[in-house]
């Protein structure tokens, strides 16, 4: 029971940062959020992944690599 208390206590906590982060996200100046999508679209087509055609990218392969880079949710 305290394993299950432990494990909903931390998935509520998770949620809230979430709920955190996604305001702050949702409240960024447009430009700001541009420049933020820029910077991961650049990551994702450079280095290891530079034969990656631009257009042919899709947002959530960007993504998967910038978490997999950066580790964000322990991936």
């Amino acid at each position: 029971m305290l394993q299950f208390k432990a494990a909903m206590f931390r998935y509520e906590a998770d949620k809230l940062i979430e709920k955190v982060l996604m305001a702050i996200a949702w409240s960024m100046p447009r430009k700001l959020a541009m420049w933020c999508a820029i910077r991961v679209i650049a990551h994702a087509t450079t280095g290891k992944y530079s034969n990656q055609v631009v257009p042919d990218l899709s947002a959530m392969d960007a993504l998967d690599r910038w978490d997999k880079h950066n580790g964000l949710y322990g991936s």
